[in-house]
């Protein structure tokens, strides 16, 4: 008789102990596993930079062209060489990527101040400044279509950077140039508005089409 109790008894615990790793296992399984914070930082700020570089370097691409052409109409021959070189700089696959940043918006700057105070009534009005300053239409309003997007994407760029210390002292570059973007795009649009306007009061070929363009953006 003992002996088929303490069977039983043994036949309950294996029964209870068989049940519980089973409970257990089932539990474990509906436990969510916690998102890996870091990691999803981490995807944010890749595609957040892709987006803003892609931007940045077909714009400032662009603007550089323009301002190439510019320089040339102007007779501006040392700044034209100059720009040269920095848009070889910025093509150039071997340079880092911060600071062909840097040297961009450098040089967009630097030169659209230039030409600002260049651009007179009497300047780039011979039929052969004429044939640059139309050169340079076609590329001014390219690069404003990427520049208007810069504010927003910058923006969402360097909150993903200062979210991660590690990639604050890593993107250095990006972290000096990006809170500067609005009021390059604000230089950007005021000197395209004085290119376009003055080719306008010159009649160089394509003028209107550039105007029309640009007031899109607006």
């Amino acid at each position: 008789m003992k002996t088929k109790i303490n069977k039983f008894f043994i036949f309950i615990l294996i029964t209870f102990f068989s049940l519980g790793v089973g409970t257990s296992n089932a539990l474990e399984l509906k436990i969510p596993k916690k998102k890996d914070k870091s990691a999803s930082n981490v995807g944010d700020l890749k595609d957040s930079k892709l987006r803003f570089t892609k931007i940045f370097y077909e714009s400032s691409l662009n603007i550089l062209e323009a301002q190439f052409h510019l320089f040339n109409a102007l007779e501006m021959n040392d700044e034209a060489a100059k720009t040269k070189k920095s848009i070889e700089f910025a093509k150039n696959k071997k340079k880092k990527e911060g600071k062909k940043l840097t040297n961009s918006f450098n040089a967009v700057s630097d030169n659209s101040e230039a030409i600002e105070k260049a651009l007179t009534k009497e300047a780039a009005t011979s039929a052969e400044a004429k044939v640059h300053y139309a050169k340079a239409l076609p590329y001014t309003v390219k690069g404003m279509v990427g520049a208007v997007q810069l504010p927003k994407e910058a923006k969402s760029l360097l909150d993903s950077i200062k979210a991660d210390k590690m990639q604050m002292l890593k993107l250095k570059d990006f972290v000096k140039v990006l809170p500067k973007i609005p009021g390059f795009v604000k230089d950007l649009t005021t000197m395209s508005k004085l290119v376009i306007g003055g080719a306008k009061s010159r009649d160089v070929k394509g003028a209107d089409d550039a105007n029309k363009a640009l007031g899109d953006l607006d």
